[in-house]
Parts: structure tokens; C-alpha cells; sequence
């Protein structure tokens, strides 16, 4: 039983030791910064935050990581994959433990930018490490696994860190969060090292800008700003558009829960059949599917209906980021992983912060308008990603790719 539960969240790539304690410490690390994170809006507000403050504290981290992303992609390739996650490890938890001391709404501003910025040294190490690791039949579905320990930290999370504040305060969720979060330091300096792929590639001649620019690529790239655009209508505006209708706080709870246990249980299996029978065809369907689940959102008024399309929405989108990020890999040269990483979290940074930004203005004027706008982005850019994965397979079917040729 153990192994077929073994099997269903992260299949083969589970057998690799190094994979796993990388999961491991991606499940500590996601649980430890989600214990705190529907705190910190309310520990601002106790510390007598002003509506502005709050505001500014709530894109301060999302402004952190998108200044970040690019540095953070070009230190993956210059220091590696390992130090690079190890350096967002180890500073996040120094950088959550001074909330203890700095509760002043300005200095919480501040760090929760830092904390931002340390967070955008996740993304690229471990999806360039994940890319050197595995071969590309089984890329999709090593991010799928990723995924799944990700979301699986992401929901845990929040619940325990109400738990703790609400008996023990918010000074214990912070302590404990730093001390969740340490545990994955020794897991990963003992048990990960640098890939061999990535440290003969350091001796090869340094790839070019435009490798990080060609038709594929910038196919991909829409993939990732079409699901970051999305992510910030829903993120906006969900909470707010469900107690709208009559949904309690427990119901909207729920609502997240449902919409997550697809990816955590699911994920890994979907790349696994994208592995197989072709990238293409699943970030096309997906696309589309997830495109009519969003712009249908915003005709919908029955909340039974909600959580029951939001389950098939959880179970539609699990087709998307994996296979993305495994056509990601399959076409960035290994000498600029860490860049083209840094690249596509970019891109989706802006298209997730611009929709955050329009989503509630578009929603008080008109309220399908903003899911609606989501689900034309999602159907637009799966469809360029889908055409991009169908010219790569095409291409190496073809004829073989030279070290910093990338399909036309």
C-alpha cells in the first residue's frame, strides 16, 4: 500500500535518493514559510498597520521575488543548483525569525521583501537540479512529484500555523516555522550534491543570450505568464467573489483544499503520461480546459457547483505546470538552466502581479470581466506552448540539436 502511495505521488523518480530528500526538504521548507503566511497580514494589523501599510506589506513579497528571479537564475549557473537552494534555505528562516524582533508595520514591510528574495532562490536551483537529474522521459514527471510536496506543504500549513497562534501566539507560529524549516539544511548539505551534468558544463563554452530566447523557449514562457496571470485573478479575487455569494470562511477553506488535493495526489502521474505519449497535446487540452473552467467562474452564483468545478479544475491544471516545466528543461542549454529558470519565473512574476493588481477594480466594475480575461490568457498561452512542445518533438525527430541550437 505504502509503495503504490509511493508510486502515485512521485512514481520512479522516488527511487533516486538525492530526489528524494530534495522533495523532503521542499515539503519542510513550503510548510514552514505557509505556517506563517495567513499570519503575517494579521500580526502587521495587531502591531497597528494602516490600510496602507497593509497593502504595501501584501505586494512587498511579490515584488521581492520578482526582482530577484533574474539574479537568482544567473547565480544557479555561476555558484549551482545546490548552494543557490541552500542560500533561500538558510536565509529565509534568519529572515522569518526577525519578525520576532521587528514588528514596526515599516520593518515588516521591509522584511517581508527580503523574504521575497530569498524565496526566488527556490524555483530555479531546484527545477535546473530536477532538469540535470533526470532524462526527459521521466522530467514531467519529476516536477509533477515536486508539485505534489510543494502543494502538500502549502496546505498542512496554514492549518497548523491557525492552530498555534490561535493557543500559543504568534511569536511560537515564527519560532516554530524557523525550526520546521531548519530541519530541511541538513537533509540537503549531507545527501544533495551538484549534478556532474552542471559541473562538466562549467568547463564548456558559456551559452548565448539568444539560447535563452528561441522560438521554444519563448513558447514556454507563455505558458508559465498565462498560469501566473490566472493564479492572480483567482488569488485576488476568490476569497472575496465566494463570500460574495454566502460562503463562510470554512467554506472558502475548503474550497483551497479541494482545489489542491488533485496536484498532490495527481500530479506526479500526469507527468508521468505526458512523459509518454507527447507534451503537446496535454498543455493544449489543459489549456483550454482550464481556460473555459475560469471564464465560466465568472457566470456562476451556486457554491455547490463552485466546489465541484474547482475540483476539476484542480485535477484540469495538473497537466500544465509539469509538462511546461519539463519541455522548460528538455530545450535550455545546461550551461544557462539557472538563467532560463530565472527567465520564465520572470515573466510569470509580471503577468501574476499585473492580474493581481487589475483583478479587483475589474471585478467591482464588471464581475465576470476579470475571470473572463483569465481564462482568454490561459487559452492563448497553453495553445503558443502546445505549438512550441509540437515543434521541438518535431525537430528532434528530425535531426539531432547542436549544443546552442534550439528549434526554429
Amino acid at each position: 500500500m505504502l509503495a503504490g502511495l509511493i508510486r502515485l505521488l512521485g512514481g520512479d523518480v522516488w527511487r533516486r535518493r538525492d530526489l528524494r530528500l530534495l522533495f523532503t526538504a521542499t515539503f519542510l521548507s513550503f510548510l514552514a514559510a505557509s505556517i506563517t503566511f495567513p499570519l503575517r497580514m494579521l500580526y502587521a494589523q495587531a502591531h497597528h498597520a494602516s490600510p496602507t501599510q497593509l497593502g504595501i506589506l501584501a505586494a512587498a513579497f511579490m515584488v521581492g521575488a520578482l526582482v530577484a528571479q533574474l539574479p537568482m537564475g544567473w547565480l544557479v549557473d555561476h555558484w549551482g543548483r545546490v548552494p543557490v537552494f541552500l542560500l533561500g534555505l538558510i536565509t529565509h528562516p534568519l529572515i522569518t525569525l526577525l519578525y520576532i524582533p521587528l514588528y514596526h508595520p515599516n520593518e515588516l514591510i521591509v522584511l517581508r521583501l527580503l523574504e521575497g528574495m530569498t524565496v526566488a532562490a527556490f524555483q530555479p536551483s531546484t527545477s535546473a537540479y530536477i532538469a540535470d537529474v533526470t532524462s526527459e522521459e521521466h522530467r514531467s514527471e519529476a516536477y509533477g512529484a515536486l508539485g505534489a510536496t510543494l502543494n502538500g506543504g502549502l496546505l498542512l500549513g496554514p492549518l497548523f500555523g491557525g492552530v498555534i497562534a490561535q493557543h500559543f501566539g504568534f511569536v511560537t507560529a515564527f519560532v516554530i516555522s524557523v525550526g520546521v524549516e531548519a530541519l530541511a539544511i541538513p537533509l540537503v548539505i549531507t545527501s544533495v550534491h551538484e549534478p556532474a551534468t552542471h559541473q562538466a558544463s562549467r568547463h564548456e563554452e558559456r551559452a548565448p543570450l539568444r539560447a535563452l530566447f528561441s522560438m521554444v523557449l519563448i513558447a514556454v514562457y507563455a505558458s508559465f505568464l498565462a498560469v501566473q496571470v490566472a493564479f492572480g485573478v483567482l488569488g485576488a479575487l476568490w476569497a472575496i467573489w465566494v463570500h460574495d455569494l454566502g460562503g463562510s470562511y470554512t467554506y472558502i477553506g475548503v474550497t483551497f483544499s479541494v482545489f489542491a488535493l488533485p496536484q498532490i495526489f495527481l500530479g506526479a502521474g500526469a507527468g508521468r503520461i505526458a512523459d509518454r505519449f507527447g507534451r503537446a497535446p496535454f498543455l493544449l487540452v489543459s489549456g483550454l480546459a482550464a481556460g473555459c473552467i475560469y471564464a465560466a467562474y465568472g457566470f456562476m452564483h451556486n457554491l455547490i457547483a463552485i466546489a465541484v468545478v474547482g475540483v476539476i479544475e484542480g485535477i484540469v491544471i495538473i497537466f500544465q505546470q509539469p509538462v511546461a516545466q519539463g519541455l522548460l528543461a528538455d530545450a535550455s542549454p545546461v550551461q544557462a538552466r539557472g538563467r532560463v529558470q530565472g527567465v520564465a519565473g520572470f515573466v510569470g512574476s509580471i503577468g501574476g502581479a499585473i492580474a493581481s493588481f487589475l483583478a479587483l477594480p475589474l471585478y467591482h466594475q464588471n464581475h465576470p470581466v476579470p475571470f473572463v480575461g483569465a481564462g482568454i490568457v490561459m487559452i492563448l498561452g497553453s495553445s503558443v506552448a502546445a505549438y512550441g512542445a509540437f515543434r521541438w518533438r518535431r525537430r528532434l525527430l528530425g535531426s539531432p540539436v547542436k549544443p546552442y541550437e534550439q528549434p526554429a
